[in-house]
């Protein structure tokens, strides 16, 4: 069993979302318009990609250490080969994933070169004004920190708007007075700004009232994926 789709139904930062909160190992493998990459996951994050020519390739070769040694991948060349494989990709839209966790083995001592929450937020920059309307759905959305937002934050490189939007989250703030304090920002900034957060694990909405049903891929399904996920 597997976890797959299309990049055009299920925004990256969704994806990457599952990968942050399973905190597993395992590969994601998207077949992109002109070439096919693994993504290789490490306690939830990921820290290699390589293009591969054959997608059985992946399921023989599962000791990490042996596929750098193979491949003569230096470490410090680790940061350069993600720029090009992982994060000049996350707005294209055309392209086929698949997401499976447990059978990668890895040493105790690979570095973790991004965070996936720095590539949560980067892949969030990027969304379509309809993918971010499927999370960002209400104007009366409120938000406050997750517990462990201040050390997630330490790590990341934010944008001037995230940062503003970070400063302005108090628990009481609707997703309305933050446009309006942010104005003459874009809405659309303001709101991917808020999504990114959001899926990073950084910001949580906080319950008031009748709970909000978001369109597209709501956090029931998000559920429903994870606990589908956790039966490999």
């Amino acid at each position: 069993m597997g976890l797959s789709g299309n990049l055009k139904n299920f925004p990256f930062p969704d994806i990457l979302q599952v990968i942050a909160k399973e905190k597993k190992n395992g590969i994601l493998l998207v077949e992109w318009k002109d070439l096919i990459v693994a993504y290789y996951i490490k306690n939830g994050h990921i820290i290699f990609a390589r293009p591969v020519d054959k997608i059985t390739r992946i399921y023989t070769e599962r000791n990490f250490p042996e596929i750098l040694k193979k491949l003569r991948v230096k470490p410090e060349n680790i940061p350069k080969i993600l720029e090009k494989y992982l994060l000049q990709r996350l707005g294209a839209r055309e392209g086929i994933f698949s997401l499976i966790f447990g059978f990668v083995r890895y040493k105790s001592d690979e570095p973790i070169t991004i965070p996936i929450e720095q590539v949560i937020l980067e892949a969030s920059r990027q969304l379509t004004p309809m993918e971010v309307r499927r999370k960002i759905s209400d104007e009366m959305l409120t938000f406050t920190f997750t517990e462990d937002a201040k050390e997630k934050l330490k790590n990341l490189k934010l944008t001037p708007v995230e940062q503003k939007v970070v400063e302005l989250i108090d628990g009481k703030r609707t997703v309305a007075d933050i446009r309006k304090a942010l104005f003459p920002t874009p809405e659309i900034d303001v709101d991917r700004a808020l999504y990114g957060l959001w899926s990073a694990g950084i910001i949580k909405r906080v319950r008031r009232g009748k709970r909000h049903k978001p369109e597209g891929l709501s956090l029931d399904l998000l559920k429903r994926i994870i606990e589908k996920v956790k039966d490999l």
